[in-house]
């Protein structure tokens, strides 16, 4: 019990401590030293046995409040992905600490190799949980801007037990933004014969349309004279569609429907 009040005596002071100098107007702009009393995860594990769940929730604090005074100050957070560092050195299963600091290092601090690092991390450490992969995926279409490496994280999230529906949506909507509409189709498809619920069946099979209508009209504009028989080429790549469709052909655009 001694040990106990000790360790958290010690952490409190060190962290109110270092809180007090990084705030002194002198040492605003020496961030360098922000994190000279932030000790190391794996110190902290050494000493702290028994108490682990309690030193790692005031380092989550801590890491939390740097986050959100410096997003309100100078943007300044050159450190952020130290401390989350620290945190999962100190608890490798804290989930959290993987999803929000690898979307916020990579995201604010802009370090998508420090931010990805951390997911990477995480997946080591973690490796049945979707959260993770998902996450990956989704810095790499909105931050990134690299689809084809989202499309193989958020299928590969949707791989994990208890996944949700969503990751395949995801990893959809990344082929269709990378023009693969073919491979989106196929997921949404998946996605529709593999449920029974009604709403989710219904979105797959308006995004089934959706894609083939944007789709199709996109390769009639190109192929001109040769739209009938290009678009006719293309439905013979759709035989795995769960439900039949009904093609119009006009002369400035094609109508996609279900039959």
């Amino acid at each position: 019990m001694k040990k106990f009040f000790y360790i958290i005596f010690v952490l409190i002071s060190v962290l109110i401590f270092a809180n007090i100098l990084q705030n002194l107007p002198e040492n605003i702009k020496k961030f360098e030293n922000e994190l000279l009393y932030f000790p190391s995860g794996k110190l902290i594990r050494e000493i702290s046995l028994d108490f682990k769940t309690t030193l790692t929730n005031l380092m989550w604090f801590e890491a939390v409040q740097y986050y959100g005074q410096h997003m309100l100050t100078d943007r300044n957070l050159k450190f952020l992905n130290k401390l989350f560092d620290v945190i999962t050195d100190l608890d490798s299963n804290f989930l959290q600490c993987y999803t929000f600091g690898g979307t916020v290092v990579t995201y604010d601090q802009k370090r998508p190799d420090l931010g990805l690092s951390l997911l990477d991390k995480g997946m080591i450490n973690l490796p049945d949980v979707w959260q993770i992969p998902f996450v990956k995926g989704f810095l790499y279409y909105i931050y990134l801007n690299d689809y084809e490496k989202a499309y193989r994280w958020f299928l590969f999230s949707s791989t994990k037990k208890n996944s949700p529906y969503f990751c395949k949506t995801f990893a959809a909507a990344s082929k269709k933004k990378e023009g693969d509409y073919i491979t989106a189709v196929k997921l949404w498809s998946e996605i529709y014969k593999g449920t029974d619920n009604r709403f989710q069946k219904e979105s797959a099979k308006k995004n089934i349309i959706f894609i083939l209508n944007e789709s199709f009209n996109k390769i009639a504009k190109k192929s001109g004279d040769t739209k009938v028989k290009s678009i006719k080429g293309e439905l013979k790549k759709l035989a795995f569609l769960p439900f039949g469709i009904d093609v119009k052909i006009y002369e400035d655009s094609v109508v996609v429907k279900e039959k």
